[in-house]
């Protein structure tokens, strides 16, 4: 296994998810400083999670085209400066800005440091490296509210920013030592017209789910977004059937194995990230915990994920993909079905077992489907197959956060929780479904690239 490889990829796909996740905890501090009010909180939230999933595919059919190891390069420095900028923020709408830059950063990062490791590590090893990199996503997305209660408690949430210094350089100088030969000019023209289309449909469909909170908004607002949305996915859709080099490649969903696992991550994204952002609600407004205190009980769902991550990996490189991510999705089910028992008198213990439960299927899952996705795709098109995989990861992000803004209300009613973890039961259970679908067993390296090539 090239280690050079999985690390680099490993730093650079953890800081996304690290900094979608560490600000929920601090978002509170950065509204008051900012004199802001919650309303912009979600705009924060939102804006990265909808740039993440809109320019994935465009950071990964860049890197085909114009080679993985300059853009993985391009994108972490990128990000350097981005995360300066917020750290400098003097106004809430300038956090916006500087965490969307983010996340053009982070999707110019993540798909590409995937295809470096489906393009350079054996295809034997490439379910132990993708599992030692989406452990390292899943757990930087469960760490990161605990690190940025702990950030916050004690240097104040500019630090949370300032933070990304200590991955971004050290992923710098390893993708500076990565071989030239990573570098592959790919033929072509880009797909401008896919990407705005796509941008569009994202930005429109995300804002009409959410809009409609927000005071003073006409009820006209989320319809007209919702219209305009619709109407750019649809055109979106035939323009990609008909463009020679769409900038979404949507013939990998006829590749066995991807569409299932875009369909799995996607609705165990929604699972985990829910839960990341209701959890510290509930303990916050119901049982009054401190920053420190509700970032550390999430570590009970990323320990986990880091633990079994690679065992998960190794397995699905012997056994096939189906097993552990079905295992691990049926788990995750349980641990949300727990959750539907939430109330105001839950002890510390009582929060420890789901979510104990939870991070261990997270972790046997998350592996499994990340390598039957990659593994999908031929080598030259890795990067928009990430890509691809990627958006359908934050397009569960950004669906559940729209549906944290539908069913949880200011009052943080115990039974307004409670609904929300029984439609999360249900998001899970689809998740099981659709991880039944994944390769049974190990695709021989001839067969896969016949498949590929039919």
């Amino acid at each position: 296994m090239n280690l050079l490889v999985v690390f680099t990829a490993l730093l650079a796909g953890s800081l996304a998810p690290l900094n979608s996740t560490m600000i929920v905890v601090a978002l509170p501090q950065i509204l008051a400083d900012l004199g802001a009010s919650l309303t912009w909180g979600s705009w924060v939230i939102v804006s990265y999670l909808v740039a993440m999933a809109a320019m994935q595919p465009l950071g990964g059919s860049l890197g085909d085209r114009f080679g993985r190891k300059r853009l993985v390069i391009l994108g972490l420095a990128f990000f350097l400066v981005s995360s300066l900028a917020a750290a400098l923020a003097t106004s809430v709408q300038a956090v916006i800005a500087a965490r969307t830059a983010q996340a053009i950063s982070g999707a110019i990062t993540l798909p590409n440091g995937s295809a470096l490791v489906r393009t350079l590590v054996p295809r034997e090893l490439q379910g132990r490296a993708l599992g030692l990199i989406g452990t390292g996503i899943g757990a930087a997305a469960a760490f990161g509210p605990p690190l940025g209660g702990l950030i916050t408690d004690a240097f104040g949430w500019r630090w949370i920013f300032l933070a990304n210094v200590f991955v971004v350089l050290p992923a710098i100088v390893l993708a500076l030592r990565l071989p030239r030969s990573v570098v592959r000019a790919g033929p072509g023209r880009f797909d401008l017209l896919g990407g705005v289309l796509l941008l569009v449909a994202l930005v429109g469909l995300s804002l009409a789910a959410t809009v409609w909170r927000v005071p003073g908004v006409p009820v006209t607002g989320p319809v007209v977004l919702a219209l305009a949305g619709g109407a750019a996915a649809v055109w979106f859709w035939r323009h990609a059937r008909t463009s020679p080099a769409p900038i979404l490649d949507l013939g990998l969903f006829a590749r066995r194995g991807f569409l299932p696992a875009g369909l799995t991550v996607m609705f165990s994204n929604m699972t985990m990230y829910a839960i990341f952002l209701a959890v510290p609600l509930f303990v916050a407004q119901v049982l009054g915990w401190p920053p420190r205190e509700v970032g550390l009980l999430l570590s009970a769902l990323s320990v986990p994920m880091l633990l079994l991550g690679p065992v998960a990996g190794w397995f699905a490189d012997r056994y096939g993909t189906r097993l552990p991510a079905l295992a691990g999705c049926v788990v995750a089910v349980v641990g949300v079905v727990l959750f539907t028992f939430v109330g105001a008198d839950w002890s510390r213990g009582d929060l420890l077992l789901p979510l104990i439960t939870v991070g261990v299927g997270m972790g046997l899952s998350s592996a499994p489907v990340h390598t039957a996705a990659l593994q999908a795709a031929r080598h030259e098109e890795a990067g928009r197959a990430a890509g691809l995989f990627s958006t359908m990861r934050y397009v569960g992000s950004i669906s559940c956060s729209a549906g944290i803004a539908a069913v949880l209300g200011a009052s943080g009613a115990v039974a307004e929780y409670r609904l929300l973890f029984v439609l999360l039961v249900a998001a899970a259970a689809v998740a099981v479904l659709t991880s039944s679908r994944l390769p049974a067993s190990l695709v021989p390296p001839a067969a896969a690239a016949r498949a590929g090539e039919a």
